[in-house]
C-alpha cells in the first residue's frame, strides 16, 4: 500500500510541483457542486424552521375549538373549565414537558383613522404567552401588559398604512350580529414578522378585552392552543389529546373540534414539501455533475500516465495495485474538493445568517430575507454521502487499466 500511495502522490503533481490541470479542474468542479448542495440544504432548512416556527407560535401546534364553528373560524365560544385545562396540560406535558397551553380569541375588527379604514384580526392572548417569540419581531415599543385595558401590539405594516405609531390611540369597530361595538386602543409596540399573512392584519391584545366585546364569560374563549417547540411531535400530541377529549365527550357529553397547525395551514406546508423535492433534484444533479467531473479527471490522469502504467505492468505490478493508485488519487481530489466546498458554503452561510445580504419579497416567500440554518449532523452526513457515491463512480474508469497492454504501449520506446 505504501508503494501505491507514493506513486499516487507523484502522479498528482507535475514536474514543477503543482497540481496537474486535471486535478485542479476536478477539484474545482467538485467544490462548486458540493457547495451548491450544502447551501441548498442550509437555505431550505432555514426556510422550514422559520416558517414552521412562526406558524407554530402564531397558530399553535394543536388548536381545540367549538365544533359548530366553520373550520378555522371562532365566532362561537368554547366553554372551558379549570379541570379541562389541567387535564390538557397534564396530558401534553407528560410526553412533551415544554408544551404550553393557552386560551385565545380571534376577532375581526374595522380600524378607522381619519378617512382610512383597515380590517384587522384582533388576537386576544392569555397570560403565559411566549413573550420571547414576540420580542424577536418587535420593531418599536414593548409588549402589551395584558392586565391593562386597551394596550395593544400592532403590526408595523398596518400602522404604516394607517399613519399610526407607538403611543397613538385609535378606535376599533366590532360587528356583533345586529350591533356594533367600539373599543379604544393604545399602541404600546409594533411588530413585523416578515410573514405577510400576519403583517397585513395582525393586532395583539388581551383575552379579557375580546371576551368583553363578545359578552362572553371568563370561561368562554375562541379556543385553546397547545404549542410545542417544534411540530415534529404534532401527530403524537394529537393522538394523546384526541383520546383525552374523546373520553371527556363520552363522560360529560362535551364536544370539541381539533386541528393541527399543518391542517390549518396546508398551503404553506405544501410549499415547504415542494422545496424538499427541489433540493432532492439539486442533490441528484450536483452529485451527477461531481461524478462526471471526477470520472473525466481520472480518465485524463490515466491517459497521461499510460506509459508509466505499462512500465509498472511490465515490472510485474498487478492491475489491482495500479487501480489502487488512482483510487488514492481520486480520494485526494474528492477530499480536497469537499473541503473547499465546506469552506465556501460555511463562509457564505455565515455572511447571510449574520448580515442578511440577500433579501426577499415577503409577499412571495413569507419572509424578507434568505434564512440559513446549519445542522452539523446534516453537514457530516451530506459530506459522507457525496464522498461515497461519487467515489463509487471512480471504480468504472480505473477498469481501463486492465486493458493497457505493456508490449503494445512500450514497443516504440
Amino acid at each position: 500500500m505504501e508503494l501505491e500511495r507514493t506513486l499516487a502522490e507523484k502522479f498528482l503533481f507535475s514536474e514543477s510541483g503543482k497540481y496537474r490541470p486535471a486535478v485542479r479542474i476536478s477539484s474545482i468542479g467538485i467544490s462548486l457542486g458540493v457547495s451548491l448542495i450544502l447551501l441548498s440544504l442550509f437555505v431550505v432548512r432555514g426556510f422550514k424552521q422559520e416558517i414552521e416556527k412562526k406558524l407554530n407560535n402564531f397558530v399553535g401546534t394543536i388548536r381545540i375549538s367549538n365544533p359548530d364553528n366553520n373550520y378555522d373560524a371562532y365566532a362561537l365560544p368554547l366553554t372551558i373549565s379549570e379541570d379541562l385545562l389541567t387535564e390538557i396540560e397534564r396530558t401534553s406535558q407528560s410526553t412533551f414537558p415544554e408544551a404550553r397551553v393557552e386560551a385565545f380569541i380571534d376577532q375581526m375588527a374595522l380600524v378607522k383613522v381619519d378617512s382610512s379604514f383597515r380590517a384587522v384580526m384582533m388576537h386576544g392572548m392569555s397570560e403565559g404567552y411566549d413573550q420571547a417569540f414576540y420580542e424577536e419581531y418587535l420593531v418599536a415599543g414593548r409588549l402589551p401588559d395584558l392586565h391593562k385595558q386597551g394596550e395593544l401590539l400592532l403590526s408595523n405594516k398596518v400602522a404604516q398604512f394607517l399613519g399610526l405609531n407607538v403611543g397613538d390611540d385609535f378606535l376599533a369597530y366590532y360587528s356583533n350580529g345586529d350591533r356594533t361595538k367600539v373599543r379604544k386602543y393604545h399602541i404600546v409596540g409594533l411588530i413585523e414578522t416578515g410573514f405577510d399573512t400576519f403583517d397585513y392584519s395582525l393586532a395583539l391584545t388581551s383575552l379579557s378585552d375580546l371576551q368583553s366585546v363578545n359578552d362572553w364569560s371568563e370561561h368562554q374563549v375562541g379556543g385553546l392552543t397547545v404549542t410545542l417547540k417544534s411540530r415534529s411531535g404534532a401527530s403524537q400530541l394529537y393522538d394523546l389529546l384526541f383520546d383525552l377529549l374523546a373520553d371527556r365527550s363520552e363522560k360529560y357529553g362535551e364536544r370539541y373540534a381539533m386541528f393541527t397547525v399543518e391542517e390549518l395551514n396546508y398551503n404553506y406546508f405544501g410549499w415547504l414539501n415542494l422545496l424538499d423535492a427541489n433540493v432532492l433534484l439539486i442533490l441528484i444533479l450536483m452529485i451527477a455533475v461531481a461524478a462526471m467531473t471526477i470520472v473525466t479527471g481520472v480518465v485524463v490522469l490515466i491517459l497521461e500516465r499510460v506509459r508509466a502504467i505499462a512500465t509498472l505492468k511490465a515490472l510485474g505490478q498487478r492491475n489491482r495495485s495500479l487501480q489502487k493508485i488512482f483510487w488514492i488519487m481520486a480520494s485526494h481530489i474528492l477530499l480536497r474538493g469537499i473541503l473547499y466546498a465546506n469552506a465556501i458554503a460555511l463562509a457564505l452561510a455565515f455572511l447571510q445568517k449574520h448580515f442578511r445580504v440577500i433579501s426577499l419579497d415577503s409577499s412571495q416567500y413569507y419572509m424578507s430575507y434568505v434564512p440559513i440554518s446549519i445542522d452539523w449532523w446534516v453537514l457530516l452526513v451530506t459530506n459522507l454521502a457525496v464522498f461515497i457515491v461519487v467515489f463509487l463512480f471512480v471504480l468504472l474508469p480505473t477498469r481501463i487499466i486492465g486493458g493497457i497492454n505493456p508490449s503494445r504501449t512500450l514497443r516504440f520506446d
